[in-house]
């Protein structure tokens, strides 16, 4: 229930997202994830996983914490079970943006 909660709740975030917003995201996320993280969210790095498919509250933990949350969301299963991740704190304010940039990258399948 909690999922498609946040799937609401998020999926108007992405769409009411303004152009802003996009290129904030798209600018945190090419200046601090893709040593590790593909440039495309939607293909894996040299190290970190694709974060595409990733929900809001997994991205948050993984930034935060450099682990996944204790309880796992509905339906999600980590594509690496390392823990190379390590926490980027200063990104808490920011996550939302980058979460909606890559949601925006994510190709349809």
């Amino acid at each position: 229930m909690l999922n498609l909660i946040s799937f609401f709740l998020f999926s108007s975030f992405i769409f009411a997202a303004d152009q802003a917003t996009l290129n904030k995201g798209r600018r945190l996320y090419f200046s601090n994830c893709i040593s590790c993280h593909n440039r495309d969210p939607n293909l894996r790095g040299a190290i970190g996983p694709e974060i595409v498919d990733a929900p809001l509250e997994v991205i948050t933990a993984k930034v935060m914490t450099g682990k996944y949350p204790h309880i796992l969301p509905d339906d999600f299963i980590p594509k690496r079970k390392t823990k190379l991740m390590r926490p980027i704190t200063k990104l808490k304010n920011d996550i939302p943006a980058i979460y909606v940039w890559v949601q925006s990258m994510k190709k349809k399948r």
